[in-house]
């Protein structure tokens, strides 16, 4: 019994707190939440208030809120939606103040639905990362061939 104790107490002290977590781990942690369907996790992400935007094809923004896509999420069963992002970029603007850019590719219910760049604001808090604010531009090309020529671009020279 004390060894399960001494193992569980370990696992819970060497696992990274909020404060420690990376503008990337949020991201990850983000999308982790919309595939289990999970609104709350999001939410928690995320400060209160925050924009969520859409730049069209046509230069228009379209405004939105983290709080009414988590309630979407909530709405949704673990795995109907997975979005993966990949080529993750990260600029830091100062102490406590990112950038977060991630190209992404995203299926519902296993068929390929869509494909673009998102960038997330981040601001490290008292308790850590927190998402302030987050726009997204979908692709107008081919979503089959997005990811290959995305990641394509990190293998130049």
């Amino acid at each position: 019994m004390r060894a399960v104790f001494a193992l569980l107490a370990g696992m819970i002290m060497s696992a990274p707190t909020l404060a420690e977590t990376t503008p990337e781990d949020v991201v990850n942690e983000l999308f982790d939440a919309m595939r289990a369907g999970d609104g709350a996790a999001i939410r928690a992400l995320v400060n209160e208030g925050a924009p969520l935007q859409r730049l069209a094809a046509d230069g228009t923004l379209r405004e939105d809120s983290f709080e009414k896509w988590s309630a979407w999420v909530d709405t949704l069963d673990a795995g109907d939606v997975d979005e993966l992002v990949f080529g993750v970029e990260t600029f830091y603007g100062g102490p406590g103040f990112a950038t977060v850019s991630a190209p992404f590719v995203i299926y519902m219910k296993d068929e390929l639905v869509g494909c673009g760049v998102n960038q997330f604001t981040m601001v490290k808090i008292t308790d850590g990362w927190r998402i302030v604010h987050g726009i997204d531009v979908q692709h107008e090309g081919d979503c089959r061939t997005y990811r290959a020529s995305v990641m394509a671009r990190y293998a130049q020279p």
